[in-house]
């Protein structure tokens, strides 16, 4: 709180800094009052242009258009001034603006007419020159994809389209992109905001934001901040991507949208759906921009899993091994509202809202073959059934929303700019009525050598070479049936406020921001979970309840089991549990927590112009993390289980965080970047809540700590960028990150328990343990190299050809190891979450209305989880995915586009290996995606 108060009165106090005019003020001398020229920037489409230079040669000052189009020179002597506006594909053009008053409004219209005579600006860059405008007048290293180039590729959502940009690789759930890493660092060193505020995560675990929760057609633009200056959150060691959305227009803006799909594994027609209105009332003061997305996408995949473990001699098992067949429909909705009221050019105010909401109804079958490495009476197979109740179609419903609500303003008085915004974000996942339902193969008479059976073993795809036993085996008993309800709710409120004072004008004239943040953030995850007594509910004659699964086609191969029985969900869903009297299951409910996070943020930023071409950026921005945490301590025996509450953990930290950014501006085409910045990363919840789960039968333990560090780094960049005159650009950048406290997923076979905490009889068992923790140091090298451009700088004829291309080399090393890691000399020990070479690569044709496009995207594997054993560590495989599209676009005024995308040409897996490439963990197949439909813009 005292933190607080000297901030709140640092800020106040420096609220009266009067601005600076000359070098020599004398007493009694009147000076002239200052004022201030504002706009808006559009082009003859009268679509605004962010990122626009606005200069005053003769005064050496000038501004970039933000996001909206809008700019505001300030601190101004009354006279009259040429204005020079330049932007990316259009020659710069000279206005002549008087300043009599206070305080002028021009609005400027770049138009054709003024474009590039020796090129003509056409084809896949035409809409990418906003982005490109955007990232090159940025002082940090920035990449930025707008609207117009999201829609050239065939992305469904957000996630899949981030992964064309330079740097950016992505991990997938269910044959789409779920969580973006930036520049070599796993997803929970990278922040998620929208219009800038950072949003909380519908995840129970991990502050991972979804990004398949988003359609692609619901964002304007994408930007990913790879250097963060001191106004920005901290809270971002690989960067921030950063989702802009629909903003209000400069006029009437009406778009529609409707597709369809199929995928080979649902068999069914997706449904995809699309609008945005906008327009401006009341002489321009009001705005008004509202869309919609609506996608429908029945789906699935075929998978297969193995588990091994080290045995006495240190040689690998094969322990379990399981063969799934899921059936997903994916519904999709997204809904946003902007709004901006202009009181006068001095004041206006803005809200916007964002609402997300993704509904997975899933139906998986599981084969388990269990304990292959023990004794044969030990060893059985289980048929096991995921479902959900009737009114949620008879499937396992998994209800996933995000939403960010934000009111903000931007007033001048004088010369002193002060923004301010109020937000609230919410993020919560329902899973109702959540039902499993098991048979499994009593081996205790037969006892069948499953394990004996495998053929394959330790290679990509073992499997069950005999048959399984017949259904009316009398060995086949039910095993298993619940019923489990979670709920996950995180609220988050913000508020902040900045001042922007610009002090001198000219050469050497520089500006002063600072300002406050506070966030408040409080996260639950609430589950309940009960076993019934299977023969109760199910009665004797279950085998007539059974349906054939796993289907012909089965894309891991023909040698697993198709047409195998499994309880039906139909069975599941009319089951009312309410009849009957369940057990709670105490180790299910062991990561149920409570968490709140406040965090009090306040900053300086000084940027300082250096002559007509440099110019340099200082700050320093100061966070102070206060949590509170609460969870349970579990024990789960043969007998009995006991679940007791773990009480209040408080902990609380301050980072100060440093920036130095310069950027040389070589020619008005490139730009020459330095940087050295230091940011953080909080660990993820399940890491904070001082939470001990105990299976003492299986001997399996998930601990977590509340002292878990954050990490931290200093980032060091360097980036020289040129851009073409005809729309394009090539560019270079190195980076290094020293990153301190590396928070990583650990895994180890066997742990005391009395090194756990464990006490009593059990204190000398040896446990399986689950935990996150600090594992290392780690240092991060990369080179990114990009390069975007048409071939008519070769021969006119080729302008309708083009290329888009970058690569990223990233090189990791670690070190000051968590001694439980059981690192080794030798150990080549690699950053988890940090591919070596990521690469995207598009070849376009664009002429007379047409588009083709063919896209490949390729990602090497890297580590994802550590164990205490190099050879159990758990590895993400290379992917590479190969994506092609078309479009034929037609009319003037009124514009039709008819499209058909295929996504995943090559049927690439998501596959994770153990140790070895060879060695399979998981491997799950999605199938070729096509769809197709008309885009009509009015």
């Amino acid at each position: 709180m005292e933190f607080r108060k000297n901030l709140l009165a640092a800020l106040l106090a420096s609220a009266t800094i009067m601005p600076m005019y000359g070098d020599n003020i004398k007493d009694n001398v009147t000076l002239p009052e200052m004022g201030t020229i504002t706009g808006r920037i559009t082009d003859a489409d009268r679509q605004v242009l962010p990122g626009a230079t606005i200069m005053i040669e003769e005064l050496h000052t000038g501004v970039t258009s933000d996001v909206n189009g809008f700019y505001t020179l300030s601190n101004l002597k009354p006279g009259t001034y040429k204005v020079k506006v330049s932007y990316v594909g259009y020659e710069p053009k000279y206005y002549t603006i008087k300043l009599t008053g206070n305080n002028v409004e021009r609005n400027i219209q770049l138009s054709e007419s003024h474009e590039l005579k020796e090129v003509v600006v056409t084809g896949a860059f035409y809409g990418q020159r906003k982005a490109l405008q955007m990232q090159k007048e940025t002082m940090g290293v920035t990449n930025v994809v707008s609207a117009d180039q999201v829609g050239k590729f065939p992305d469904s959502n957000i996630g899949d389209a981030l992964k064309r940009i330079n740097g950016i690789n992505v991990q997938y759930d269910q044959g789409e992109a779920r969580f973006g890493q930036v520049r070599g660092t796993s997803a929970d060193l990278t922040s998620v905001t929208v219009n800038g505020n950072r949003i909380p995560s519908a995840e129970g675990d991990t502050r991972n934001v979804q990004l398949d929760l988003i359609p692609a057609d619901m964002v304007q633009t994408i930007e990913v901040n790879k250097v963060v200056t001191s106004d920005m959150d901290g809270d971002a060691i690989g960067g921030e991507i950063n989702l802009v959305t629909k903003n209000t227009p400069s006029h009437r803006v009406l778009n529609f949208n409707v597709g369809s799909g199929y995928t080979w594994v649902s068999g069914k027609p997706q449904l995809d759906l699309g609008a945005t209105w906008g327009d401006r009332f009341f002489n321009h003061k009001l705005g008004i921009m509202a869309a919609a997305s609506y996608q429908y996408a029945p789906g699935g995949s075929d998978n297969t899993e193995f588990e091994y473990e080290e045995n006495d001699d240190k040689q690998l098992e094969l322990k379990e091994a399981q063969v799934r067949q899921y059936y997903v429909t994916r519904e999709r909705q997204s809904y946003s509202l902007a709004l901006d009221y202009k009181f006068n050019p001095q004041h206006k105010i803005s809200f916007k809202g964002m609402y997300n909401r993704r509904s997975d109804w899933e139906n998986r079958y599981r084969i388990s073959y269990k304990k292959l490495n023990s004794k044969a009476e030990k060893q059985s197979i289980v048929m096991q059934t995921k479902a959900g109740a009737s009114d949620t179609k008879n499937a396992r419903l998994e209800l996933q929303q995000t939403m960010d609500y934000t009111l903000d303003g931007e007033h001048l008085f004088g010369n002193l700019k002060m923004d301010w915004a109020a937000s609230y974000s919410r993020a919560t996942e329902e899973r109702p009525n959540e039902r499993y339902a098991s048979y499994k193969y009593n081996n205790k008479n037969a006892k069948i050598k499953f394990g004996d059976g495998f053929e394959d073993v330790g290679d990509r795809q073992p499997y069950y070479a005999t048959s399984l036993p017949a259904i009316d085996d009398t060995n086949w008993k039910l095993d298993e049936l619940d019923n489990s309800n979670q709920d996950i709710v995180e609220n988050e409120w913000k508020g902040r406020l900045n001042f922007t004072l610009p002090i001198t004008n000219g050469l050497y004239g520089n500006t002063l921001k600072f300002g406050a943040k506070y966030t408040s953030k409080e996260k639950t995850r609430t589950k309940s979970f009960f076993d019934y007594d299977p023969e109760e509910v199910l009665g004797d004659s279950w085998r007539k309840l059974t349906v054939q699964q796993i289907r012909d086609g089965f894309m891991p191969g023909s040698q697993y089991p198709a047409n195998s029985p499994f309880i039906s969900k139909q069975t599941l869903g009319k089951i009312d549990f309410s009849k009957y009297k369940g057990t709670e299951n105490y180790e299910e409910e062991a990561g149920n927590y409570k968490i709140r996070e406040q965090i009090t943020a306040g900053y300086l930023r000084f940027d300082q112009k250096l002559g007509k071409r440099l110019s340099a950026t200082l700050g320093l921005r100061v966070e102070r993390t206060d949590l509170k945490t609460s969870g349970y301590n579990v024990e789960v025996t043969d007998d009995e289980s006991t679940m007791k509450p773990t009480g209040d953990f408080k902990n609380h930290y301050t980072d100060l965080l440093p920036s130095l950014l310069l950027k040389y501006k070589y020619s008005d085409d490139g730009s020459l970047r330095a940087s050295v910045t230091k940011t953080i990363s909080r660990p993820k919840y399940s890491a904070l809540i001082a939470n001990k789960t105990f299976n003492i039968s299986d001997d399996e333990a998930t601990i977590g700590d509340p002292n878990t560090k954050p990490a931290k780094a200093v980032n060091v960049d360097l980036s020289i960028d040129h851009y073409f005159k005809s729309v394009g650009l090539v560019s270079l950048g190195l980076f290094y990150k020293d990153i301190k406290n590396v928070n990583v997923e650990w895994s180890s076979n066997k742990y005391l328990g009395s090194d756990l905490g464990l006490t009593g009889e059990n204190a000398e068992k040896q446990f399986k343990v689950q935990q996150n923790i600090n594992a290392y140091d780690a240092r991060v090298l990369g080179v990114e190299v990009a390069y975007q451009r048409d071939f008519g700088f070769i021969s006119p004829a080729l302008k309708c050809l083009g290329f888009y291309g970058n690569y990223t080399y990233t090189h990791s090393t670690t070190r000051n190891f968590n001694e439980r890691l059981g690192i080794k000399d030798g150990d080549d020990v690699k950053v988890a979450g940090s591919p070596e070479h990521t690469a995207n690569a598009s070849m376009f044709f664009e002429k007379s209305g047409i588009n083709l496009r063919l896209s490949y995207n390729f990602a090497s594997a890297f580590i994802d989880q550590m164990s205490t054993s190099r050879a159990l560590d758990r590895y993400y495989d290379k992917v590479g995915y190969l994506d092609l599209n078309a479009s034929y676009t037609w009319g003037k005024k009124t514009k039709f586009t008819v499209y058909a995308n295929a996504n995943n040409l090559l049927n690439q897996p998501l596959r994770y290996y153990q140790g070895e490439k060879n060695r399979t963990m998981q491997v799950e197949y999605y199938g070729v995606r096509l769809n197709a439909g008309v885009k009509i813009n009015l």
